[in-house]
């Protein structure tokens, strides 16, 4: 039995169901803890009485240090402390033997089976998943899938993280921090059996997905083949109005990009607000959020192919998210 936790609002449901329906796609043997940001959410997940998902909702969680983190924090950065924390709530009161967190906005191609299959094999306590970028910004490791065991190790380093988190959890980069994320990369640091996942089709996205090759559900990273597990749709914006689902992205796709994850998605979220949300789709659209934008990345896209164009982003990215260091508060 696989254990997942996850959390989302009803803005976000349809990215939530979509993840939910795209694993029992792939799996029947799980369970799905979803912590409900608002009470709307809840009440829409307990109609629907999924197999397999326990559904709770963080407004009946009393602790003082969560509401003064909710005072103090965007609505986004309160979702990103909650990551640590909804992990230890479900880990710690289902005395489950282990679980593995989930950002909401992904989409299954293979049984995450494999993963835990590799981590048992490393006898991790902690696993991390790389961005698998060459200029990482935001941290080696991405808050996408993190997994921990309910052991000694496992449990004190969720509990740090935890701690860490509703201690300072902003969007910005500052004093080796960043949101929830960059606290990842101290994980090794502190404590024992933290392991690296190496399955590089394990969060596949856009910052990565141009250095691979995509083919019958793999993915092949010089001449190396992984299942392909999962994609990470950041990036990706859904609207739906007047019966048409508009996806909206920031990325250049590729053709095979294109048909290997960005269509998929939009079937499958065709299907969710169709069959679970009341609203039938008469029409997909998938389209640049910026043109001039999507014309910029298409041609640095065709220069990196000769020009280290990925690695001048990068410095220009470094520049506009320049590390502040500010004293040290508990606050």
């Amino acid at each position: 039995m696989m254990y997942f936790c996850t959390l989302y609002d009803s803005n976000y449901i349809s990215k939530g169901l979509a993840l939910y329906l795209s694993i029992a796609k792939c799996s029947s043997d799980f369970t799905m803890y979803v912590m409900a940001m608002d009470r709307k959410c809840q009440e829409m997940l307990n109609a629907l009485a999924f197999d397999g998902m326990v559904v709770e909702c963080i407004e009946e969680i009393n602790d003082p240090k969560l509401d003064e983190a909710k005072g103090n924090r965007s609505r986004a950065e309160f979702c990103w402390t909650c990551g640590s924390y909804v992990t230890h709530y479900f880990l710690d009161k289902y005395a489950l033997p282990d679980i593995a967190y989930l950002d909401s906005d992904l989409m299954f191609f293979n049984s995450p089976q494999v993963i835990f299959d590799e981590l048992k094999r490393k006898k991790a306590s902690v696993g991390i998943s790389p961005h698998f970028t060459k200029h990482p910004l935001f941290g080696k490791y991405c808050v996408q899938y993190v997994y921990f065991k309910n052991d000694k190790d496992g449990r004190a380093c969720l509990q740090w993280w935890k701690d860490e988190c509703l201690k300072w959890c902003y969007s910005r980069v500052e004093n080796g921090k960043y949101g929830d994320q960059k606290y990842l990369d101290d994980f090794a640091n502190h404590f024992s059996h933290v392991c690296e996942i190496e399955n590089r089709g394990t969060g596949v996205a856009y910052w990565n997905m141009y250095d691979y090759l995509f083919e019958g559900g793999n993915t092949y990273y010089k001449d190396v083949k992984w299942p392909t597990v999962f994609f990470h749709y950041s990036g990706i914006k859904v609207q739906v109005k007047d019966g048409i689902l508009s996806f909206y992205h920031t990325m250049y796709l590729t053709r095979d990009i294109r048909k290997t994850f960005i269509e998929p998605y939009a079937e499958l979220m065709k299907n969710t607000f169709a069959n679970y949300l009341n609203t039938p789709i008469k029409e997909v659209v998938i389209t640049p959020l910026d043109k001039w934008n999507y014309v910029l990345k298409t041609v640095a896209y065709c220069l990196n192919k000769f020009l280290p164009v990925d690695w001048a982003i990068a410095q220009v990215m470094k520049i506009k998210y320049k590390e502040s260091h500010k004293p040290y508060s508990e606050k």
